[in-house]
C-alpha cells in the first residue's frame, strides 16, 4: 500500500492518475456487485417464469403507447386473451420503454421506434403469440421467448452491463497498481 508521502513525492500526473483510475476502479467493482446482484435475481425469475405452461393467447389490440407513467415515454402494449383450464382470461403484455423520438441526440441501437412500431403493425387483432402463464394466478404472463423489440428477458443485457462494469474493474485497478510508486529497495 503506498502511503501518502510516497504519493506526493510522485509528479503531478501520475498521482492523478493514480488516484482517478483506483477511485474509477473501485467504482467499477461496486457496480459490479451491482449488477451481479441483479443478474442473478432477474435471472432466476426468468427462470422460474420459463417453468411455466405455455399457452397460445391471441392478440386483441397491440399499440404503440405512451407509457402511464412518463409522458416522454413509449412502449408496446398488447391486449391479450387465451383459456386456461376452460377460462378466457385477458391480461397484458408490454416491452420495455424508450424516450420519445424527439428527446434523443443519439440512439443504439438506431430506429427502436421505427422497429417496435412496425412489430405492432404485423400484430394485428387475432394474431397468435405464445406466453407462459403463472399456474397460481393465470392472468400473470411473461413473454419468455418473442421477437418483440424492447420486450422478454433482461438476463443478456444485465449480463453485458456485468462484463462491462468487471472488466472496467479490472482494467484500471490495473492501471492504479502499475503507476503507484514503487517501494524503495533495502540495501544490505
Amino acid at each position: 500500500m503506498s502511503t501518502v508521502a510516497e504519493l506526493q513525492d510522485l509528479p503531478k500526473w501520475r498521482r492523478l492518475v493514480v488516484l482517478l483510475a483506483g477511485f474509477f476502479g473501485l467504482f467499477a467493482g461496486v457496480g459490479s456487485l451491482f449488477a451481479l446482484v441483479l443478474a442473478a435475481a432477474v435471472g432466476w425469475q426468468e427462470h422460474s417464469q420459463a417453468q411455466w405452461p405455455e399457452v397460445k393467447a391471441q392478440v386483441q389490440r397491440c399499440g404503440l403507447d405512451i407509457y402511464t407513467y412518463r409522458s416522454q415515454a413509449y412502449w408496446i402494449d398488447c391486449r391479450i386473451s387465451y383459456t386456461v383450464r376452460g377460462q378466457e382470461i385477458v391480461s397484458r403484455v408490454h416491452s420495455r420503454t424508450i424516450p420519445k423520438p424527439s428527446r434523443l441526440i443519439l440512439q443504439y441501437p438506431p430506429g427502436q421506434f421505427d422497429r417496435m412500431q412496425a412489430w405492432v403493425d404485423e400484430h394485428p387483432e387475432g394474431t397468435p403469440i405464445k406466453v407462459h402463464y403463472d399456474p397460481t394466478n393465470p392472468g400473470r404472463v411473461a413473454l419468455v421467448e418473442t421477437d418483440m423489440p424492447r420486450g422478454g428477458p433482461q438476463t443478456p443485457g444485465i449480463l453485458k452491463l456485468l462484463g462491462f462494469f468487471a472488466v472496467s474493474c479490472v482494467v484500471l485497478l490495473t492501471i492504479a497498481r502499475i503507476a503507484r510508486p514503487r517501494p524503495a529497495a533495502v540495501e544490505a
